[in-house]
């Protein structure tokens, strides 16, 4: 029978707790029940007993009297169903308005260790908690409220190790992984938690906040908020968020230093006009925009425009986000033709084309495209020199055979290339994981990484020891 039924049942009657209740305290259990028709006891003196509410922490005394009533046909229920009964009958808006004007932080504690609240309730009350001047973990009440938002808000995809909710490190993991905007609210009303690392790498996130700054899910508010540290690193941090509007670029690139405009850089979803305005800056910057920015012809255009050192066009070569201006790009400048010679983005009529106007001086990064056609590849391998056959070696698009003979070789340095081309043969690559150089590359290759999982997978989990 539901509680509510029971209570409808039984008015005038009696609930008795049984072990120890934390979340609610003897008079706010008592106002309730009072307002429900019943009354509130935590000791049996034979009054009449409607219903018993069991907690996990019982005295021999407690359990023993909870058996009596059990063989007397009463109704029993665990704390935790009585709490979330409890909890339906709060009015969110009246509980918080009540904690705003008495500040009753005890009250609030108690109240956010209640499993039973919805997350957004849950969250408006965790925004009222006062951390006082210690960090998360270095006194016991705000330790207790850490561990009721962890246990709430980790939620890691596969294995959830429970005693993950005692770690510091899961603050960071859910401030990277949740999508959850009210969340990342919730967590910048917290002591600034830092990060401890095992050693010093300056462009990885080192407190809460730097990590709530690469959260695609930040509000528009909170980076307003963060950039009023005025914290270079904050703002780095945002600046490459890929997420925040172009407003809130706007607002991080008015505040720049060198190493945010180069985190800018690689901002995916940087504003046409920033990257313009980008193009004024330091080479390392100009550098960076020109290898990571997809390059549209607006931008090509202003580029262009811009005058930069031929030096500095190279780097456009690299850029992997070019299919839009492929053919603008081949042949502004001869080194430009050289870098663009090996990257992915162009065909193989483009590649022929370069061959066809350079000829042998970019036969070594032609000899690295996979977009080459085969027939150059078996020409490039027949002149035998060493740097050009690695490169062939490592070629997905190189004739299968080609890729046998080198294989049957076994030369060391034939080897360093078909390590990483997922188009060699497995039992080639087999022999490779024998040799220590030969196996770190092979972490690249998706064919033999495929072969390995295939194996574990198929293992009996007593064959792995």
């Amino acid at each position: 029978m539901k509680i509510e039924e029971i209570i409808k049942q039984n008015q005038g009657g009696t609930v008795l707790f049984l072990g120890r209740v934390t979340n609610f305290t003897p008079e706010e259990l008592s106002n309730f029940l009072d307002a429900q028709g019943m009354s509130y006891a935590d000791k049996y003196v034979g009054q009449e007993v409607v219903l018993t509410v069991l907690s996990t922490m019982l005295t021999p005394l407690e359990e023993q009297t909870s058996y009596d009533l059990y063989d007397l046909k009463i109704s029993e229920v665990r704390l935790a169903i009585f709490e979330e009964f409890y909890t339906t009958h709060i009015k969110p808006n009246t509980l918080m308005m009540s904690l705003k004007l008495s500040n009753d932080q005890e009250r609030l504690k108690r109240q956010l260790k209640n499993s039973a609240f919805a997350d957004e309730v849950y969250l408006k009350l965790f925004k009222m908690y006062n951390w006082g001047e210690d960090g998360v973990y270095e006194n016991d009440d705000n330790r207790d409220m850490t561990i009721t938002f962890v246990e709430r808000f980790y939620n890691p995809e596969g294995f959830r190790d429970p005693a993950m909710v005692y770690s510091p490190i899961t603050l960071s993991n859910i401030a990277r992984d949740t999508k959850s905007t009210e969340v990342l609210d919730a967590m910048l009303t917290m002591p600034n938690h830092t990060i401890k690392q095992s050693r010093k790498e300056d462009l990885r996130p080192k407190n809460l906040r730097e990590i709530v700054a690469l959260n695609s899910h930040i509000s528009y508010e909170n980076i307003r908020y963060l950039l009023s540290f005025n914290d270079n690193r904050i703002n780095s941090f945002l600046g490459c968020n890929s997420a925040i509007s172009v407003d809130a670029q706007e607002l991080i690139f008015q505040k720049a230093d060198e190493i945010t405009k180069l985190m800018l850089t690689q901002n995916s979803s940087l504003d046409d006009r920033l990257f313009i305005e980008l193009l004024k800056s330091d080479k390392e910057i100009v550098a960076s925009l020109l290898t990571f920015q997809k390059l549209s012809k607006i931008r090509l255009k202003a580029v262009l425009e811009a005058d930069l050192d031929k030096e500095l066009l190279v780097y456009m070569g690299e850029n992997q986000l070019i299919s839009e201006v492929v053919e603008e790009l081949i042949g502004i400048d001869k080194l430009l033709d050289y870098k663009l010679s090996s990257n992915k983005e162009l065909n193989s009529k483009q590649l022929s084309s370069l061959f066809t106007k350079y000829g042998d001086a970019f036969i070594i990064p032609l000899s690295v495209n996979p977009n080459l056609e085969p027939q150059f590849l078996e020409a490039f391998y027949e002149q035998g020199d060493d740097e050009i056959v690695i490169n062939v070696a490592s070629n997905p698009a190189t004739p299968q055979i080609i890729l046998d003979e080198l294989g049957e070789k076994n030369s060391h340095i034939f080897n360093r290339g078909l390590a990483i081309n997922p188009s060699v043969k497995l039992i080639y690559l087999e022999q490779f994981a024998l040799d220590s150089e030969l196996i770190m590359l092979m972490t690249q290759n998706p064919t033999y990484l495929e072969s390995v999982n295939s194996a574990h997978m198929g293992m009996r989990s007593d064959d792995r020891y």
